[in-house]
């Protein structure tokens, strides 16, 4: 996999996460609070301006309440 197909999944994968967010009623400050990740640093990675680390996505992923691997199986799916 190169970089930028790995970035395309990343994107998709926060994208993902942040559509579950909004489903469930889930506030930026609600995930903040949980995982110890600003509100601002949230906002940059929903805005595509920082890249999330895996610890970040496994952190929002928990918080939100959904599988990390079954969002990163669909953003795969879908970038391919």
């Amino acid at each position: 996999m190169n970089r930028e197909k790995a970035e395309k999944i990343s994107q998709r994968v926060v994208e993902l996460l942040e559509q579950k967010r909004i489903e469930r009623k889930i506030t930026k400050l609600q995930i903040s609070q949980e995982t110890g990740i600003s509100r601002t640093a949230i906002t940059l990675m929903v805005s595509k301006r920082n890249s999330p680390t895996l610890r970040t996505l496994m952190m929002v992923a928990s918080s939100v309440g959904v599988d990390l691997k079954e969002i990163i199986a669909k953003a795969e799916k879908s970038i391919n």
